[in-house]
């Protein structure tokens, strides 16, 4: 059976793999986290320890593709501040194309802990300018470009923002990124304003964060999926939440590289046996060769 491995259709693992997915996924599993990554506890006690009323920046630094991981954060972070009544006031000064995907989320998770647009929370939305917008903002919203939010309503007319004007009312600025700029937002931002910075970053980005985290000026970070899935057992155990989509994508990511191990064993197991067989084949063809030739001699 071993040696019928080395040579199985490709589409026969494609098709296993899926069932290996979609089993899992449908029967909603999910395994609990056994340990926090430090900087994912450290954007968690960041948050938690604002008082309520407190007001959290959330800027959206990525587009559609890195949705699977950033997204789970996006909303983890929502709930939580949603749950402890703090503010939050969404943005997109850099990546036009998170807009939309902001304002959805912030909508949703608003909404299942009551939460009114315009008073709990803001979502401004893309201004043209990028470094213009970030440094604008030191100032005032209007400096920054921002004289409305998304849905058109002038800021003048939000209860919420009669408190808040730029960056010294920010009491964390987080900001969600799949491309090269939290570094940006730690110097533009950061260093010049003293804002206090966090960040959530796609998985093969979270080591070019350490630099910052051991220097200080990052204080905290959430490494992609892994990050978002922490994140939700926290708020979770906090009872801030009933969870969310991050755990169950983790849990199915492990079955399908355990599935994936467990091939790649077999397979070489398969491959191993089948060159012994093979070498002990050939041993025996030229033993007999042997014995033909000394007999015919």
């Amino acid at each position: 059976m071993l040696e019928r491995l080395m040579t199985l259709d490709r589409r026969i693992i494609f098709l296993a793999l899926l069932v290996v997915v979609t089993i899992p996924t449908l029967l909603k599993v999910s395994f609990p986290i056994s340990s926090i990554t430090p900087t994912t506890q450290d954007v968690y006690d960041e948050i938690d320890g604002l008082e309520p009323g407190s007001c959290v920046w959330i800027a959206l630094d990525y587009t559609p593709p890195a949705m699977a991981e950033l997204q789970p954060q996006l909303s983890a972070i929502l709930h939580h501040c949603f749950a402890k009544d703090i503010k939050v006031l969404g943005f997109n000064p850099l990546i036009a194309e998170s807009a939309p995907l902001g304002l959805k989320e912030f909508r949703k998770i608003g909404t299942e802990h009551n939460k009114v647009e315009g008073t709990d929370y803001v979502y401004l939305g893309y201004r043209p300018g990028q470094l213009s917008v970030m440094l604008g903002l030191a100032k005032d919203m209007e400096t920054a470009g921002y004289t409305k939010d998304m849905n058109d309503t002038p800021l003048s007319n939000l209860p919420m923002m009669k408190e808040v004007r730029n960056y010294d009312d920010a009491n964390l600025l987080i900001a969600l990124a799949a491309f090269k700029t939290p570094g940006y937002w730690v110097q533009f931002v950061g260093d010049r304003f003293g804002v206090r910075v966090a960040v959530g970053v796609t998985n093969v980005m979270y080591t070019a964060m350490f630099p910052y985290i051991n220097s200080g000026q990052l204080k905290g970070v959430l490494p992609g999926l892994q990050g978002a899935a922490e994140y939700e057992q926290l708020v979770k155990k906090a009872g801030y939440s009933s969870g969310g989509p991050a755990q169950a994508g983790m849990s199915i990511q492990s079955i399908v590289h355990y599935a994936l191990v467990l091939l790649l064993i077999l397979c070489n197991v398969g491959y191993f046996v089948t060159r012994h067989r093979e070498a002990k084949a050939l041993e025996r063809r030229q033993t007999e060769a042997v014995k033909q030739s000394v007999g015919l001699e």
